[in-house]
């Protein structure tokens, strides 16, 4: 499978009917991974398919419009910015719910988070989750993951350990889904961006700014004249 939009289309009926039907799950079991947010490869257009095929308008469903998006009760979102003081225990980038009521006067809405807390939101702070990025998707779990891979993802992308992070976000089931060349370039870049981040030299300064404190013998040991 080679055109991107065939393989945006066949994620779609993976995720809405043919995973569903053959596990006997539903489609909030599964979560597809993509390498970044844009390009062939990226969350936008599945994130439209899937909200059209899983939660599409019906009379007396609320829904509102947002700077290009759409978000409808049921919808499926994500927490986009830290927001520590929302919630009983804070709120941070990349936490996923569901839209469980939606106040289009107040211009806010309700998500119910995976653990059950129902905080509310302004629309500003929340992206479609049908479809994520693996980078977003750290430390999280879910029974069955779906990867479209696309050689137009490019190097950058296609790395050896975000494939691995995708992969391993899945405890029963895992789809590859695509062309695999995109895959082959995936595990064979090894190479892994180095992170700036001045830690060694701010360890050093701090250790070497500290007083040095005096030897003190252990309780019992014995000392030379």
């Amino acid at each position: 499978m080679e055109d991107p939009q065939r393989i945006a289309e066949h994620v779609t009926e993976l995720v809405a009917t043919h995973i569903p039907h053959h596990f006997g799950i539903t489609p909030q079991d599964i979560q597809v991974l993509c390498p970044a947010r844009r390009h062939a490869a990226g969350t936008l257009d599945p994130n439209i398919r899937l909200q059209a095929r899983l939660n599409p308008p019906a009379p007396g469903k609320p829904e509102h419009h947002h700077e290009g998006q759409t978000f409808r009760l049921g919808d499926r979102v994500l927490q986009i910015r830290n927001q520590p003081h929302r919630g009983t225990h804070g709120v941070f980038n990349g936490a996923t719910g569901t839209v469980t009521a939606i106040d289009t006067d107040s211009q806010h809405l309700t998500v119910t988070l995976r653990d059950g807390e129902t905080v509310p939101y302004p629309f500003t702070d929340l992206l479609h989750a049908y479809a994520l990025t693996v980078h977003r998707s750290q430390g999280s779990e879910y029974p069955y993951a779906v990867i479209p891979m696309t050689a137009s993802a490019g190097q950058r992308l296609l790395q050896r350990n975000l494939l691995y992070t995708a992969v391993t976000r899945a405890r029963r089931g895992v789809m590859l889904i695509g062309q695999p060349d995109a895959v082959h370039r995936a595990l064979a870049n090894t190479r892994i961006r180095l992170r700036h981040t001045a830690l060694e030299h701010r360890i050093t300064r701090r250790a070497l700014a500290m007083p040095r404190a005096r030897h003190r013998p252990l309780a019992g040991q014995l000392t030379g004249d």
